[in-house]
């Protein structure tokens, strides 16, 4: 019994026809399709009957197939092989990319022609190159690719210019190497990593250190990579330097505390009286730092009376009496008696409205009046005067 050939065999051709992957085409020393197996037709889209005894290059794409078929065919008999990648035609004018080896068979004088699909793979490919060149183009920002065990990946412009590190320098190193040792010791960087899995994402910011040493303040983001089935095969990374938004945010910060520190004056008028003239809207912020001044001042000079002027401000709603009252009551605290000027008829009748109950709290309707209150109080001498109980 002879060796099978691809017209006698049953079980071989059988075995090349089951193959779904890939498609064998032989031809014979003119190029002429005598052969038409495997995944061929798939592929294709040709049946078999209808390629059959015509030229391989019916797939050629090319205004010089004939010619292009015969200089594959010469390299193949030449170098005993030729491999070859590009666009080949499908049956319905469509076009599929085909990497193909072209292999002599010295007993026939023809050739077998193995095909296979890539298109999806070189449609991947191209899209892998879209997106590098995307993330190269990339400068301001710091996109950088880990693996599950938070090693470096991949390495883009952006981190080289913000790290100052080369991907040489950098690639399959943890990314631990760009934190501070205290948060290394802390599990910092494996706790984000954690985070990132359990939330979808992770996002914080803080110092990062530079190649040089030096620190920069980073915004980072980072979020895990999943198989399809669910399974962490890693993380993406991007961060920015935003040393100059944390430097002009506290700029801001400093001159809002100088402001407020501006708007909050205590004045002292006597060796035992103190006048706060409140200006403009009374907010949370302003009247913690209202009464932490306030209160500096009663402890360094010893003073026995406070006056609050109000005339200043615009409105005394319930939250404004509320800020008042305590600043009035840590003042107590302190030994301090408080006298509220400036209080205006609409303002009077404010809180009466809403309310607002000031206790023993004394009121006068000027600074002038409060000050001859206060120095009443303190015991300045002022003529006749007798002290308000």
């Amino acid at each position: 019994m002879g060796d099978p050939t691809y017209e006698e065999g049953t079980e071989y051709r059988e075995m090349v026809d089951a193959i779904s992957d890939f498609g064998l085409v032989r031809l014979d020393g003119s190029g002429l399709i005598r052969g038409w197996h495997g995944a061929m037709t798939d592929i294709t889209g040709y049946p078999a009957d209808e390629v059959l005894g015509r030229s391989e290059a019916l797939l050629i794409p090319d205004d010089d197939a004939d010619e292009m078929l015969r200089r594959e065919l010469e390299k193949a008999t030449s170098e005993g092989r030729c491999v070859a990648e590009g666009w080949r035609n499908r049956r319905d004018g469509g076009r599929f990319w085909a990497t193909i080896t072209i292999t002599p068979l010295p007993h026939t004088g023809g050739y077998v022609m193995l095909f296979r699909d890539l298109t999806e793979r070189r449609d991947q490919e191209i899209a892998l190159r879209s997106i590098e060149d995307m993330l190269d183009s990339i400068t301001d920002y710091e996109v950088i690719r880990l693996d599950a065990d938070g090693n470096v990946q991949s390495w883009n412009p952006g981190a080289e210019r913000l790290r100052q590190y080369t991907a040489e320098e950098v690639m399959g190193r943890p990314v631990s190497m760009f934190y501070a040792e205290d948060e290394v010791r802390r599990g910092v960087p494996e706790r984000e990593m954690a985070a990132a899995v359990r939330e979808g994402r992770f996002e914080a910011e803080g110092w990062r250190l530079r190649r040089d040493g030096s620190r920069f303040w980073a915004n980072d983001v980072l979020s895990p990579i999943k198989s399809p089935d669910g399974e962490v095969i890693g993380y993406v990374k991007v961060a920015r330097d935003q040393s100059d938004r944390r430097e002009a945010e506290q700029i801001v910060a400093r001159q809002r505390d100088e402001i407020l520190e501006l708007s909050t004056p205590v004045i002292q008028v006597w060796d035992d009286v103190l006048v706060l003239p409140v200006i403009g809207t009374l907010d949370s912020a302003r009247a913690a730092r209202l009464t932490e001044n306030l209160l500096e001042r009663i402890a360094r000079d010893q003073a026995e009376v406070v006056i609050l002027d109000v005339s200043g401000v615009p409105a005394v709603d319930t939250e404004v009496a509320q800020h008042l009252l305590k600043t009035v009551e840590a003042a107590r605290l302190m030994g301090s008696v408080s006298v509220l000027s400036g209080v205006r008829p609409e303002t009077a009748q404010a809180i009466v409205h809403l309310g607002i109950e000031l206790g023993t709290l004394r009121c006068r309707s000027n600074l002038k009046d409060a000050l001859q209150l206060a120095l009443r109080l303190v015991g300045a001498p002022l003529g006749t005067e007798t002290v308000d109980a």
